[in-house]
């Protein structure tokens, strides 16, 4: 099953926007749009990326290939993507919980700056 049509479709959807603004943001007809989210056709390269623009999202999830919405950004440090895809996965109560972990971690370690006991 080509999973396109249903990711495009919730997405749109999950983004509270109506087929005629999303296709007037794409510059892309309304009829066009429809016929990728019932999957009568098939996304291109540029279109592919236009949509993935818009929702912030890879071009790999949107195809199916990746389960991680986050693009992948150039240079970015591999384990904070995979932190930032982890956090991504968690409930809103872990969401909640793994903020407040850090935000105690970043002062103990900005203290131990200020005071020249940082590890390294």
């Amino acid at each position: 099953m080509d999973s396109f049509p249903i990711k495009l479709r919730l997405l749109r959807e999950e983004k509270r926007i109506t087929l005629e603004k999303m296709a007037e943001e794409l510059s892309i007809s309304k009829s066009l749009l429809w016929d990728l989210e019932q999957g009568r056709r098939r996304v291109h390269g540029d279109l592919l990326r236009k949509i993935a623009q818009f929702f912030d999202v890879s071009s790999d999830y949107l195809l199916g290939l990746s389960k991680h919405r986050a693009r992948n950004v150039i240079g970015a440090d591999p384990e904070l993507v995979d932190l930032m895809r982890r956090f991504e996965g968690l409930s809103p109560r872990g969401k909640d919980q793994l903020t407040r972990l850090l935000e105690w971690v970043s002062e103990v370690d900005e203290r131990e700056k200020r005071v020249g006991t940082g590890h390294c």
